[in-house]
């Protein structure tokens, strides 16, 4: 990734830094009604101390202020007042020259060095000298004067004295001075002096999230946090990182950029001993200590600690909070500089003392590992790259542990050995758990790359499919059918079935005739692969409406799962998903509860998030329909957790869609994610119907409309002209229509009957009984649209027999039977002794002709509560519309006064 970062945004300071900046204007211009101000700047290297005194003197220098500016350095550490020398220098006059104040100044710090300033009395001559020079140095400048010194922290002695003077003893005229220093590197009598009273401060932090965002305009968010964190909030680094390649571990070509460049320099003043020392720490890595870095550069342990200690005022090397002994590097950026300059030959021999030293003082294997890869000792140790894998897991680095399987794999194999799917699988699962496809698809070519067995293919195809790559997973089946040939009829039957299955991992169905195809193994199948080939079978023909020819391969798969392990093994646990989700389909949701739950135990056991995702989905599906809204409500946020989490879209729409319609079925109808409000994404079948249960029961029918029916139906149209739905759903589909139809204040008794129809011949054709009680309560709808309640109320009790209490229908059928029988018994009246005193008062203001919002305004309600209410005053009395609950009410109410 390279970044091209605008260098006139840059050069700004106030972009990133317009607080301290502002702060820090502030200071000096209020220095000039108090003669002799100094401010000092702090922050790390790169924190941006000098963008913003360029900033300051370009901002002095456009108000009329004469700038002088100088800048220590390390190797001028030994001249005397060298910053203040350079700054009169840089002070020029007409034609070029050098102020003749400043000129006499400079001669008289120049001779300094020779003056004995050792002495009290040289010194105090010299500085009653100096200042007389300032001060005629102050006269000659045309107004004010500002004086800025950068990097004090390198400053000589008697310019610190210097400085001194102008905070204890300010010069008479309108001088400010500003001092910047790292400080870290501060010697302590320079600290001392500008803990003085009188010096205000000005710090500079890391950039928070947004100053790097205003710093880089323009980058993708996910980049810019990258960016954002590699570089610790420091602008340099941040600027460096974006505009090149992310560096390699090895520095490579980072270490030749500028900012390498730069950051090598800090070093080049260390002798060579303390250069061994410090390219033995580059070594270790980001953390070390003392021991290590002596057993690595091969030095006494006293020689280490002085040099650590030098390293450290440096500031190259810091204490690691709160881990007394441990060191770390100023920023990872400075140690990747520093370790790409080392020499090959003795960074390698250096590598491989870190890894005996580090495993004789038992570091953990990754950590030795490591080592020892760069060392070119790895592969005399395969015992410490299994041990490496274990230790990356534990401590959740999954694409650290893949990379340790794949040089396991490497070296196991050079041995004439294959460390078996014991040591890759734990691996496999947790990068799943990431949603890591890339890294899974990885691994699982360096594991095929051996004599991998056909289950291990399997368990691969199954979690790569899971991750939504639904080709990769059916090229590595493919691969190993093509290698393998006739050789393993047994092997060849299980990977044909796996090949249909990993189409349903990937939120595909397979081809009916495929899954028949693949009886003509069937002599060689083991017990799982029998099973799995039946229940995909029967998942098929339930699709496919032909749901009596399905009971027959769903049993006879739940006979092969049922009493086998608990909890179920992978593959068991992958077969009885489809089982389960089936057998949903059928209507037989006790077994598919059983049946999920038990293969949802052995996935969470095992950590297989990619199986756990579509599991707690179908469990789900399944609880909702049981009637047990608050379980699959529960149920629901887990598998939006976990879908999330494996980056599967489709299950977390699912999930969306569960978790609208249990909290709408608990009284609660919010939509809360409104996803429904994507009618592409609502508009997959089970996720439309269960959106539009969710909108019916909180009183939006028109809402459920929508869900369902690509467009407005014209009052011509036939139910054919809509989509076909899934069979097995179409009963459960047309039902849905017809009762927000009916609900609808605009709901015609035509449009109410071909729903019904429809309903009615769904259900003929898959033979199910919910599908038949779906089509009950669609002709209950029918006959509740004409007040024709005796037949009404008949039909919504069969509704209610063939669908019980569990699925969604059948609650509805259970309210409209009861308000059918009080309509029968009691006339127009009927069903108003059963309103709450909250629902009678709703009731009361919509039979005026009030709108949903004057009612939510009148009642001091929000119009979501009012919509409710009126859902269940609809399906208390009877009625399908504000202009039917209308009508009711103007019957209902007794006559008023006056002659009769």
């Amino acid at each position: 990734m390279t970044v091209t970062v605008r260098a006139q945004e840059i050069r700004r300071p106030a972009l990133v830094r317009h607080v301290e900046f502002d702060r820090l204007t502030h200071l000096v211009r209020a220095a000039r009604d108090r003669h002799g101000r100094v401010a000092e700047l702090t922050g790390d290297p790169g924190a941006g101390k000098s963008w913003l005194l360029d900033g300051l003197a370009a901002g002095a220098r456009r108000d009329g202020v004469t700038v002088w500016s100088g800048r220590c350095s390390e190797a001028g550490a030994d001249q005397p007042f060298h910053p203040f020398l350079q700054a009169l220098a840089a002070w020029r006059g007409p034609g070029g020259r050098i102020v003749p104040a400043a000129a006499t100044l400079i001669d008289v710090l120049g001779a300094a060095g020779d003056a004995g300033t050792t002495s009290f009395d040289g010194r105090h001559q010299l500085f009653v000298t100096v200042r007389r020079g300032l001060a005629d140095c102050l006269a000659a400048a045309p107004g004010d004067v500002l004086l800025l010194l950068d990097d004090v922290h390198w400053a000589d002695p008697l310019s610190v004295a210097l400085l001194e003077m102008l905070i204890r003893r300010p010069v008479d005229g309108p001088l400010s001075t500003v001092v910047a220093h790292r400080p870290r590197q501060s010697p302590v009598r320079l600290r001392s002096v500008l803990d003085l009273g009188g010096v205000a401060s000005v710090a500079l932090g890391p950039l928070s999230y947004g100053q790097s965002a205003r710093l880089l305009d323009g980058l993708a968010p996910e980049t810019l946090q990258n960016l954002h964190d590699d570089a610790m909030g420091n602008p340099l680094y941040l600027t460096a990182l974006a505009g090149q390649q992310r560096p390699a571990d090895d520095g490579g070509t980072w270490t030749r950029g500028s900012l390498g460049a730069r950051l090598l320099a800090e070093t080049e003043p260390l002798p060579e001993g303390a250069r061994l020392v410090l390219d033995a720490a580059a070594v270790l890595g980001d953390v070390l200590d003392v021991g290590a870095v002596a057993a690595v550069a091969g030095v006494d342990l006293d020689v280490a600690c002085r040099v650590l200690t030098e390293l450290r005022r440096r500031d190259l090397i810091r204490p690691v909070p709160g881990s007394p002994g441990t060191l770390t590097f100023r920023h990872p950026l400075v140690r990747l500089a520093l370790y790409g300059a080392v020499d090959p030959c003795w960074r390698s021999a250096a590598h491989g003392r870190a890894a005996r030293h580090l495993s004789a003082t038992g570091a953990p294997p990754a950590e030795v590992a490591r080592h020892a890869e760069r060392s070119g000792i790895l592969s005399a140790d395969p015992a410490l790259l299994v041990a490496a894998v274990h230790d990356a897991l534990r401590h959740g680095r999954p694409a650290e542990a893949a990379h340790w399987v794949s040089s396991a794999l490497r070296v196991h194999r050079a041995h004439g050995a294959e460390p078996g799917p014991a040591l890759w699988r734990p691996v496999v699962r947790a990068l799943a758990a990431t949603g890591d496809a890339a890294g899974v698809r990885e691994l699982a070519r360096q594991v095929l790359g051996g004599p991998a067995g056909a289950r291990s293919v399997a368990f691969l195809s199954s979690v790569t499919a899971a991750l939504g790559d639904a080709g990769e997973a059916q090229a590595l089946v493919l691969a190993e059918l093509t290698a393998r040939g006739d050789a393993d009829p047994a092997a060849r039957a299980l990977l044909n079935v796996q090949a249909q299955f990993s189409k349903v991992l990937a939120g595909q169905t397979p081809a009916r005739a495929d899954v028949e195809a693949l009886a003509r193994d069937a002599a060689h199948e083991d017990r799982v692969t029998r099973a799995g080939r039946l229940a995909l079978l029967g998942m098929c023909m339930v699709i496919g409406g032909h749901t009596a020819r399905a009971a027959e391969p769903l049993r006879a798969a739940a006979r092969l799962l049922d009493g086998a392990e608990t909890p179920a093994g992978s593959r068991e646990g992958g077969h009885l998903l489809v089982l389960a989700w089936a057998e949903a389909l059928m209507g037989w949701y006790d077994q598919a509860r059983v049946h999920a739950e038990r293969a949802l135990s052995g996935a969470r056991e095992r950590g297989e998030a990619h199986l756990m995702a579509p599991l707690l989905g179908t469990l789900g599906y399944v609880l909702f329909h049981m009637g047990r809204p608050a379980d699959a409500h529960t149920v629901s946020l887990e598998a939006r957790s976990v879908a999330h989490r494996i980056g599967r879209d489709d299950h977390v729409g699912l999930a969306d869609a569960l978790i609208a319609a249990s909290w709408a079925r608990l009284g609660r109808p919010t939509l809360p994610n409104g996803r429904d409000d994507d009618p592409v994404a609502a508009r997959t079948p089970i996720n439309a119907l269960l959106f539009a249960e969710a909108a019916l029961t909180g009183g939006e029918p028109g809402r459920a409309l929508a869900l369902l029916l690509p467009y407005e139906p014209e009052p011509g149209d036939l139910p054919e002209q809509v989509p076909e739905p899934v069979q097995v759903y179409a009963a459960w589909c047309y039902e849905l229509l017809a009762a927000a139809t009916l609900r609808a204040d605009d709901g015609q008794h035509a449009r109410v009957a071909r729903w019904a129809e429809a309903a009615a011949d769904a259900a003929v054709a898959v033979g199910l009984p919910e599908a038949a009680g779906y089509a009950r309560l669609a002709k209950g709808h029918v006959f509740a649209r004409a007040r024709r309640w005796e037949p009404a109320a008949r039909c919504y009790e069969e509704a209610l027999a063939l669908l019980g209490d569990g699925p969604p229908g059948g609650a509805r059928a259970r309210d409209l039977a009861r308000a059918a029988v009080h309509h029968l018994a009691l006339g127009p009246q009927a069903g108003l002794g059963e309103l709450t005193s909250r629902e009678r008062e709703v009731a009361d203001l919509a039979g005026e002709g009030l709108k949903t919002k004057d009612i939510a305004e009148r009642l001091r309600i929000s119009p979501r509560t009012v919509d409710v209410h009126l859902n269940r005053i609809y399906a208390k009395l009877g009625v399908g519309s504000r202009a039917a609950l209308v009508r009711l009410l103007s019957v209902s109410e007794p006559p008023g006064p006056g002659p009769r």
